[in-house]
């Protein structure tokens, strides 16, 4: 049992979790307390949730686990999900088709479809065990059989025909649709799950990092885990905000200055009566940001914002420039005392998308002409963006070079892996030779990451 715990524990660190061995050691000594000589999914879902996994997204996380090592559970899921709570279990004597032998509740189904109850047709799927053949690796195979044991085709038939038939209005065949891509998409977490069963470990953990907050990619990451997200984000900025800097004052405590010491002692013939101690200061430089607005790095970019807001206290001035093809400062929208309302304003800024296509190389001109001669020395330069130029002759090299020169430090984010840099019109590589800095932040691991290495 003992090594079970440690196994759990070597796979939640390989996915980006903390696990420190004082928790692995409480999570055994509970066990033992406990007395069981076999696992069940109860003592493991509290077990996990309890001493390895202590963060708010927690229990679905451990849900998760369990269903993956034990099987789908009706119970645990309905407590999670609070439903089946005035309806009892579907009927397996009647339906159509099924897995295992299992018959659909294909009216239940349709039911729960137009009055979009994802919550019971969870429970449905659950109940009805859909196994993946191992023979089958493709997911989109995978997903077709998945949806013909489980009814879909035969429900989302059924909504075409009565949408056709004007037994359905437009908003309720909209609301149907929506309640069968639902369902669409839990079909394909159960197949993530199984094929993680059936694969490696390596399978296994990539899994795992795509359910953890902390190392799904801003760019993949669904709208479930936004939330997650951002409360991750928004406690690493109030960290930050409060993080001493480098520099050192005298103060009534820190560390003791001999040279200093012996320098004061001087007055009293030499006798060290005071000793002088140095503590670190909160350093508050300013920072400018280059935010790309591009579609295809929107979720970083909200996410990025999210947390510079959150460190503002930690700078002197802040001063924000959004663009794609053009730049434009957005600096006076970024004044609200709360994430949400600086983030309405942000969005009525406009006039730096022209075209629709990110162009680096008039954006950094722009820059240049209008801003970098007021550029203080003391500012922080820092560029959000996959830097994609969409193959422009013009891509603004000479201006970095020109702002690093100027600036106390430029660094450039981008949420692309360093493997993708050179691919296609990205050109990270070359742009990554004029700054301080060129760091792949992908997640909120590796934005920790950057952040410690300052």
């Amino acid at each position: 049992m003992e090594y079970f715990i440690l196994k759990i524990a070597g796979l939640l660190r390989k996915s980006g979790i903390n696990v420190n061995s004082r928790e692995i050691s409480d999570c055994i000594r509970l066990l033992k307390m406990l007395g069981l000589d076999k696992m069940d999914k109860y003592t493991f879902y509290h077990l996990i949730n309890t001493t390895l996994i202590k963060s708010p997204w927690g229990p679905d996380y451990a849900l998760w686990l369990i269903e993956l090592y034990f099987g789908p559970d009706l119970e645990i899921s309905s407590d999670h999900l609070g439903i089946l709570k005035s309806r009892g279990r579907f009927s397996q004597e009647e339906g159509h088709g099924g897995s295992a032998g299992k018959t659909v509740p294909l009216e239940l189904l349709i039911e729960a479809v137009l009055n979009n109850e994802i919550d019971l047709i969870y429970a449905v799927l659950q109940g009805l065990n859909l196994n993946l053949e191992l023979s089958i690796e493709d997911r989109e195979k995978g997903l077709a059989a998945f949806r013909t044991q489980s009814g879909w085709n035969e429900a989302a038939d059924h909504i075409e025909k009565a949408y056709q038939q004007d037994e359905l209005s437009e908003a309720e065949y909209q609301a149907a649709r929506a309640a069968l891509e639902e369902w669409n998409h839990l079909l394909k977490d159960e197949i993530e799950r199984q094929l993680a069963r059936n694969m490696s470990s390596e399978h296994l953990i990539q899994e795992m990092k795509k359910r953890n907050p902390r190392t799904v990619s801003f760019l993949d990451c669904d709208d479930a885990q936004i939330t997650q997200m951002s409360q991750e984000i928004q406690k690493i900025g109030r960290k930050l905000a409060v993080r001493k800097g480098r520099r050192r004052k005298v103060g009534p405590s820190g560390t003791i200055n001999l040279n200093r010491s012996i320098k004061h002692s001087l007055k009293t013939c030499g006798i060290p009566l005071n000793l002088i101690k140095m503590q670190r200061k909160q350093s508050k430089p300013d920072l400018w940001l280059l935010c790309d607005m591009s579609n295809s790095v929107s979720k970083f970019i909200y996410f990025m914002l999210m947390f510079v807001f959150a460190t503002q206290q930690r700078y002197a001035n802040v001063r924000s420039f959004l663009f794609v093809d053009q730049l434009v400062e957005a600096t006076d929208y970024f004044q609200e005392q709360d994430w949400t309302g600086s983030l309405n304003n942000l969005r009525k800024v406009s006039g730096y998308n022209r075209t629709g296509y990110s162009h680096y190389g008039n954006v950094l001109l722009q820059f240049a002409d209008l801003y970098l001669p007021f550029l203080p020395k003391k500012t922080t330069v820092l560029i959000l963006g996959d830097g994609k130029n969409n193959r422009n002759r013009l891509d603004g090299s000479d201006v970095l070079a020109q702002i690093k020169e100027k600036a106390a430090a430029l660094y450039w984010l981008n949420p692309l892996s360093k493997d993708q840099w050179d691919k296609g019109d990205c050109l990270m590589t070359k742009y990554q030779e004029y700054c301080t800095g060129a760091f792949s932040v992908a997640n909120i691991e590796e934005l920790e990451q950057f952040l410690n290495s300052l």
